[in-house]
């Protein structure tokens, strides 16, 4: 009976506090046992300015009193009960900062991103028509500022311990398709003089959050996610690109549950992420990128194979694309659960040609940007 009791007055606990540097900013990951409630909140103490994140139905766990951080933004964060029902980390800043706060769901993390007010921001681009060809003359103050696309962080999907879609008759992984695809597309960046960074270079590994926060760390222009589609249903077929919102149709929604499989089993949890990030500049400006690559791409294969399925550009909430700080998009580039295109999939021109329509859209888009 006590322990029940205590079960229903904490039912979550903590289970670690961890601290991530990147160039630009610092990651408190708070790991839980379970979801909690939490607030967030700023203040000032003699002097010292605290972040607190209060979690209410939870108890410390293996959390420890303290934990000290070798940080330009993070000093030391402090975890104590604030009361009955209530848990507080208190973060300990050195500088005047800025932060987002989200919740990932598996396992159970709410996540602190602190950045320095002293950081540059990223220029925000917001066209106001749908179609690369009616958004001209919206960007006259990047061509006049002389703002330029140079660094590109190129995602290939999967990998390691997570292979994605797998077609069984042929032996093909996701993983393997995608890790090639982008080989070949850094290639094609680099050699028209961009520079081009792979989240990996092997069949490595990589929670879905920590990709977007490579290309952050890097100071990214464009982060680009290239993935291979599935569906139950065999006869479709196509290639599609996303940006980042919440899903518009069913459709949609069934291709970011996939994706987002390794990370969270229910895509209703998303909604709680999307609504504590700042998104609206970045939706629009990831939008138009996608619009270019997605035209790319399917230009590019329509002069090799006629009935190419242009299945369009569409928003959905993918936790690749979520807390990215530059344009970001996901590239479904075919399916691999079609007869037709699994085979195609399995050749290495296939694969070049999927790499240089990705390539063209890219440099439309940087073209656009240009000459406004």
């Amino acid at each position: 009976m006590l322990f029940l009791s205590a079960f229903l007055l904490y039912p979550a606990s903590i289970r670690n506090v961890n601290l991530k540097n990147y160039k630009d900013y610092a990651r408190v990951i708070i790991t839980l046992s379970a979801k909690v409630n939490f607030r967030v909140g700023k203040i000032k103490r003699n002097g010292t300015i605290l972040l607190y994140v209060d979690m209410y139905g939870a108890s410390p766990g293996r959390a420890k009193p303290r934990y000290y951080f070798k940080s330009n933004l993070v000093e030391l964060i402090r975890v104590a009960r604030q009361d009955r029902r209530r848990m507080r980390a208190v973060i300990y800043l050195r500088q005047a900062s800025t932060y987002k706060v989200y919740y990932l769901p598996s396992p159970p993390r709410i996540i602190v991103d602190i950045f320095s007010k002293g950081k540059k921001t990223r220029r925000t681009i917001i066209p106001k028509e749908t179609t690369p060809q009616k958004q001209k003359t919206k960007f006259p103050l990047t061509r006049q500022l002389g703002l330029k696309i140079k660094r590109i962080v190129i995602d290939p999907g999967h990998g390691g311990k997570d292979p994605g879609c797998i077609n069984q008759k042929l032996n093909l992984k996701e993983k393997d398709i995608t890790l090639d695809i982008s080989l070949m597309l850094k290639e094609l960046l680099e050699n028209d003089g961009f520079e081009a960074i792979l989240t990996r270079e092997k069949d490595k590994f990589i929670p879905l959050e920590e990709r977007p926060a490579i290309a952050n760390s890097k100071n990214a222009d464009l982060f680009i996610s290239i993935h291979v589609n599935w569906s139950k249903d065999h006869s479709i077929s196509g290639v599609e690109t996303f940006y980042l919102n919440f899903a518009t149709d069913p459709e949609a929604e069934r291709v970011a549950a996939f994706e987002n499989e390794t990370s969270s089993k229910t895509i209703s949890q998303l909604k709680d992420i999307l609504q504590k990030i700042v998104l609206n500049e970045k939706i629009r400006e990831s939008k138009t990128l996608a619009l270019y690559i997605q035209n790319g791409l399917v230009q590019e294969l329509k002069k090799f194979y006629k009935m190419k399925k242009d299945m369009g550009v569409r928003g959905a909430p993918f936790f690749v694309l979520i807390g990215a700080e530059m344009p970001a998009i996901l590239v479904e580039t075919s399916f691999l659960s079609n007869p037709e295109e699994a085979k195609l999939l399995s050749t290495s021109i296939y694969r070049a040609r999927i790499a240089h329509g990705i390539y063209t859209g890219i440099k439309k888009f940087v073209k656009f940007l240009e000459e406004g």
